[in-house]
């Protein structure tokens, strides 16, 4: 639960500075509002992708603090959708190169399934070439009909990645050489390039990673979770406060939350069952939206494939009436507009 008003941004954790992205997406003591891609309503497991750059640049142009993307590696039958059908670190360079100010995430690497040199490099580059936008966000995985396919049937994914993670951790800080891990070996005066520019890239957990919880608010930069109710929403960011602290304090560390969003024709739509998610019009929707921020919620992420409409509409109506009220961050050194 939120502790009062803050006189201004929250501290960043510890070692991130002035990290554009976490500025954006995360200013602390208030809720902004984040799109997951693709930025499409669809039917089906796969998107068309049409006009997905444009798109983004409107995202980016209307004021939403964030664009998260998904790591599908393969589509599985009835274990969910090819999320925006782009390899995330392919699209994530595209991206960097037309977009200017809105943050850029993971949501989530899935980690167990990739080396942690291979992550580090391709989140640094794409960290560089966002001109510090990127947040890695990062999930043991939640499709086990994917995990055969790269030799790791019956293995511990939890534990995969917690080693991955100390790799990953080590390889995105500040130095990168001598290091021993099950994964591998970093020999003295080896290194990888390109270098974080703001001192390490941040790393956030999604879901519980097959950790307990005290183990995220340990070693992750933030907690990205599912949609729930608010009432069971507030428990979960009291107990994350109670582990990190409160939005001010040394020790704040984000939490967002996930969801599909239908968003109804009729403004005052009362609200409909939607699983993982919310259906309703934009009047109730906003007063939600507003009881997850009072809980202590620090950014709402919104995946809009399950609309009717045209996706681009249900953005517009969300930037005209509700980013008023959620408003993205702005990065120490950059003017707001």
């Amino acid at each position: 639960m939120r502790a009062g008003p803050t006189t201004g941004p929250a501290p960043r954790p510890a070692g991130l500075g002035a990290h554009p992205g976490m500025a954006r997406a995360f200013p602390g003591g208030r809720a902004t509002l984040g799109l997951i891609a693709p930025l499409e309503s669809f039917s089906g497991d796969v998107p068309t992708m049409a006009g997905h750059l444009e798109l983004a640049r409107a995202a980016e142009d209307a004021g939403f603090a964030s664009l998260w993307l998904r790591d599908v590696p393969l589509l599985v039958p009835g274990q969910g959708d090819g999320g925006q059908l782009f390899d995330p670190w392919v699209y994530l360079g595209a991206l960097a190169a037309v977009t200017r100010r809105i943050t850029l995430g993971t949501a989530s690497t899935v980690l167990p399934l990739r080396h942690p040199v291979h992550v580090a490099k391709a989140a640094l580059s794409a960290d560089r070439l966002s001109e510090g936008r990127m947040l890695l966000g990062v999930a043991a995985g939640d499709r086990p009909g994917e995990v055969p396919a790269f030799g790791l049937a019956g293995a511990d994914l939890g534990a995969r990645l917690r080693e991955s993670w100390e790799y990953l951790r080590h390889l995105t800080g500040p130095a990168t050489t001598g290091f021993t891990s099950p994964l591998g070996e970093l020999a003295p005066g080896v290194s990888l390039v390109p270098r974080p520019p703001h001192g390490r890239l941040p790393v956030l957990m999604t879901g519980r990673g097959g950790q307990p919880l005290e183990w995220t608010a340990e070693h992750a930069d933030g907690w990205l979770y599912t949609a729930l109710a608010p009432e069971q929403q507030r428990m979960n960011t009291a107990r994350w406060r109670r582990l990190t602290g409160e939005p001010g304090s040394p020790g704040y560390k984000p939490y967002a939350q996930a969801g599909y969003l239908v968003l109804h024709d009729d403004p005052g739509s009362a609200p409909r069952p939607l699983p993982q998610g919310w259906s309703m019009g934009r009047e109730p929707l906003l007063e939600l939206f507003k009881t997850y921020e009072e809980a202590g919620v620090d950014q709402l992420m919104v995946n809009l494939r399950h609309n009717t409409r045209p996706a681009a509409e249900v953005m517009a109506e969300i930037a005209e009436y509700l980013l008023p009220h959620f408003p993205a961050g702005e990065p120490s050194g950059q003017p707001a507009r």
